[in-house]
């Protein structure tokens, strides 16, 4: 994939798109934290295992959609996956939190969020793949009539892996 990638965009665009998915998952990620903590408090790091746990599911969803070229092409792949939830996302905030706990003396609780995120997210990734497949699915079954033209969507969806055309990708590499 990368190579493919490296082939259809310039690499202007790959760090712009990585860029701007990377400055608005980072603000959501700080919004996000901040909301979380006024809801449940910052005694226990809540707002790190709710973030890395939703950003497992999203990144999951998100590989499978595009990995079955539903309107997700190299430049929409490299925003969300490598930019934005590469923001959103991180393994330092995790661990960081499991020490706090630990220096803390809560040595149980800093072994119930350390096994809280990983089993978390490996949930939450079957829990993406699951709901990107179902996805897939309810799209490419939707009906169409026969005596209209099908819409750009129906017939989009439809398109094999070579036929796939991301119109973001075509348009702005003219």
């Amino acid at each position: 994939m990368v190579a493919l990638m490296s082939t259809q965009l310039s690499g202007r665009r790959r760090i712009v798109a990585i860029l701007c998915g990377g400055f608005l998952g980072t603000i959501s990620r700080y919004l996000l934290s901040i909301a979380i903590q006024h809801w449940l408090g910052n005694n226990w790091p809540y707002d790190i295992l709710l973030i890395n746990i939703t950003g497992a599911c999203l990144l999951a969803f998100v590989t499978t959609l595009a990995d079955a070229t539903l309107l997700i092409g190299p430049t929409r792949r490299l925003f969300i996956n490598v930019g934005f939830l590469g923001a959103y996302t991180t393994f330092s905030s995790l661990a960081l939190g499991d020490v706090l706990l630990f220096n803390k003396g809560q040595w149980l609780l800093a072994i119930f969020y350390l096994l809280a995120s990983m089993l978390g997210g490996i949930l939450a990734v079957f829990l993406g793949d699951g709901l990107g497949r179902q996805c897939i699915k309810f799209v490419r079954h939707v009906p169409t009539r026969k005596h209209v033209q099908a819409p750009l969507s129906t017939t989009f969806y439809k398109m094999t892996k070579e036929e796939h055309m991301d119109l973001q990708d075509d348009i702005l590499s003219k």
